[in-house]
């Protein structure tokens, strides 16, 4: 009967051998990926990153228009009062002409 408990316990060693070689196996699986993951993560985070300046960057040159177009707006505006005051004017003179 020991005979048969050897042969038992022998045989139940063998498959915790497999067992534990197939789990180093998984495990070294796992950590594999998660290198894989973890070099994807950096990548996603240079590229947030890269893009995060293009924004700031756009942010700073869209301030720069915004600031370019508000003079030039400006310039319009004093162009158009300047042309309503010369056609006030121009009015006048007509007015004044066709007057005598």
């Amino acid at each position: 009967m020991s005979e048969e408990r050897l042969d038992r316990i022998e045989n139940l060693l063998t498959q915790l051998i497999q067992m534990v070689a197939q789990n180093n196996k998984t495990v070294h699986g796992f950590a594999d990926r998660f290198d894989s993951l973890e070099q994807r993560f950096e990548s996603l985070e240079q590229r947030f990153d890269n893009l995060e300046q293009r924004f700031e960057a756009e942010c700073e040159l869209n301030k720069q228009r915004h600031y370019e177009l508000l003079g030039y707006y400006r310039n319009l505006n004093a162009d158009i009062e300047y042309l309503r005051n010369q056609s006030a004017k121009h009015d006048m003179e007509l007015h004044k002409l066709l007057s005598r």
